[in-house]
């Protein structure tokens, strides 16, 4: 799949190129379009339709993976009520997505989340379109496969812009002409379009594969729940949610054996026991090929291959967590060290922080929860030379615990020392190279987000037992205090996303759909975020320069924008 991106170029190219075409061409330009490659033809063959889905599993790459910096994560939870931007916090406090009151249409993060995903439902549709055509040179089941793939990315990408933006223009098949009409269909618009796409994908992907990251019926399953709690069919999305849980859709299960890479391995370079949840998390264990059977869908990365990456290509991923959420501790001088990166502490650039809720306040009462023990998240770091006694301060000497108190200065426990996730990060760099050596795929949807949306759909319909059941079954994994029925809530499910898919999960979307976003900022944001965060917020302004193009219908802009 991924050696294939050049050929998926130069189809895409002859494509895009013959689209532009005019219909009243002169007769020798239909002459052309008659017998050399059209839009009717471009596609024909079984291999020609897979190398065009492969343009979509590119693009969600790019969910993952652009450029060097906080933005790509932003979804994720960056300045939301999970992370924050450590670097621009201190440097740029009036930056958009730290001051939110500076968010508004000219906004990147809302207009880079508008061009993601309709480029993906544009490489979508040109699937769609292209194996209706009387051209196509595929058998009646291969046609069902084909379209149940690109119909849920489609769906996949208009469930991203659909909360988001809150109703979007729908776009059905291949737009072959300029188009600047384009007008806004009703969030309940979008939902049915959304739901009549993943019904199809759910019966018509294949249960299983061989290749890894393809998208199978469990992922179009998954969506679906997500998408009928939305809709307020909840015996619905309990129903999708079981055919994962269940069997019906593959066969999964949460990991609670060593497995993957590295299990025979009893300790890290760092010196702290490993686990199975630190298993989840290593590189070459994410994929449910390689053993992982709570894997359901998997974005693909790979070092030093053509397309294994978008905005550093021949790396990878290789910014994704390590070098995005893990502290700059290989920097702090007043600590001892001397810009000397090991496997031990990895390269961060201490782009991303947890907040204080997503470090701390969420792991009250998780006594034995091997989420948060030190193997799985960093909490310890220690002098790299003798430090002698000061006025203030004792003498240190090196490999001593650092102790909060000598974290005074802001950059010290913004930059320098915080918990780090070790699910961001290895302790073994690829050849020792602490920048480029950590290439990781990437978890779109994993099991315990399945039994979170089905446990969500119970307490929606009044069945707090049934609810109660799917979190402990997450918690029991982790050894984690059990939830009692009490507990069961809104709330208490947005936590336990926290302990289990923090950094994986769109978080942005889980609070929009909810309606949640400004409320979880006031309450867990950073201080300038929970300052300045308004209702207005609970979603994204629609980018002024789709608004300014589509010159020939009014595009409305959000309330408050």
């Amino acid at each position: 799949m991924k050696n294939q991106i050049k050929k998926v170029s130069i189809v895409l190219f002859a494509f895009c190129f013959l689209i532009s075409c005019k219909k009243d061409d002169t007769s020798f330009l239909e002459e052309i379009r008659k017998d050399g490659l059209t839009v009717d033809n471009a596609l024909i063959t079984k291999a020609q339709f897979e190398l065009a889905l492969n343009s979509c599993y590119r693009q969600v790459q790019y969910f993952y993976n652009s450029i060097d910096g906080w933005t790509d994560y932003w979804h994720l939870g960056v300045n939301i009520d999970v992370a924050a931007t450590t670097t621009i916090y201190i440097s740029d406090p009036s930056a958009p997505w730290v001051d939110y009151t500076k968010i508004n249409s000219q906004d990147a993060q809302s207009a880079k989340w508008w061009n993601w995903n309709y480029t993906l439902i544009k490489y979508a549709n040109t699937v769609i379109g292209g194996v209706e055509n009387k051209y196509a040179v595929i058998s009646a089941d291969e046609k069902k496969v084909l379209l149940a793939e690109a119909r849920f990315f489609r769906a996949w990408a208009y469930r991203n812009l659909n909360i988001a933006f809150g109703g979007v223009p729908i776009i059905s098949g291949p737009v072959t002409e300029p188009k600047v009409d384009f007008v806004r269909n009703t969030p309940a618009e979008c939902n049915a379009f959304i739901k009549a796409d993943l019904d199809y994908a759910s019966a018509n992907l294949p249960i299983t594969t061989t290749v890894n990251g393809r998208v199978v019926r469990a992922a179009a399953d998954h969506l679906l729940a997500e998408i009928n709690i939305i809709l307020k069919d909840y015996d619905g999305a309990i129903a999708a949610a079981s055919r994962v849980i269940g069997g019906t859709s593959g066969s999964y299960s949460l990991m609670n054996t060593r497995f993957g890479a590295r299990r025979t391995e009893t300790m890290t370079a760092r010196g702290v026991p490993t686990d199975y949840y630190w298993d989840l998390h290593e590189i070459n264990n994410t994929d449910y090929q390689m053993g992982n059977k709570e894997a359901i869908w998997v974005a693909q990365f790979e070092r030093n291959t053509p397309g294994g990456g978008v905005g550093y290509p021949t790396q990878g991923n290789w910014m994704v967590q390590g070098r995005a959420y893990w502290s700059r501790h290989w920097l702090f001088a007043k600590a001892g060290h001397n810009n000397t990166a090991a496997d031990s502490i990895g390269r961060g650039a201490s782009f991303i922080r947890g907040t204080n809720y997503s470090n701390w306040d969420v792991w009250a009462n998780s006594v034995g929860d091997i989420r948060n023990n030190e193997t799985n998240i960093r909490r310890k770091f220690y002098f790299n030379t003798n430090i002698a006694a000061t006025a203030t301060q004792p003498a240190f000497k090196k490999g001593d615990l650092i102790p909060k108190s000598f974290l005074t200065a802001a950059e010290d426990s913004m930059w320098y020392c915080y918990p780090n996730w070790t699910k961001f990060g290895t302790d073994k760099h690829f050849a020792g190279d602490f920048i480029y050596g950590y290439t990781k795929d990437q978890y779109v949807m994993r099991l315990p987000e399945t039994l979170l949306l089905r446990a969500e759909a119970y307490i929606a319909k009044g069945n707090k037992a049934s609810a109660l059941a799917d979190v402990n079954t997450i918690r029991a994994r982790a050894k984690a205090p059990l939830a009692t029925v009490n507990e069961m809530d809104i709330n208490y499910i947005l936590d336990e996303r926290v302990r289990e898919l923090y950094g994986e999960e769109f978080r942005m979307l889980t609070l929009m759909r909810l309606g949640l976003l400004f409320d979880r900022v006031k309450k867990h944001g950073g201080a300038i975020q929970s300052a300045t965060v308004s209702a207005k917020n609970n979603l994204l302004p629609i980018p002024q320069s789709e608004i300014d193009r589509n010159i020939g219908a009014k595009l409305v802009q959000n309330p408050g924008y």
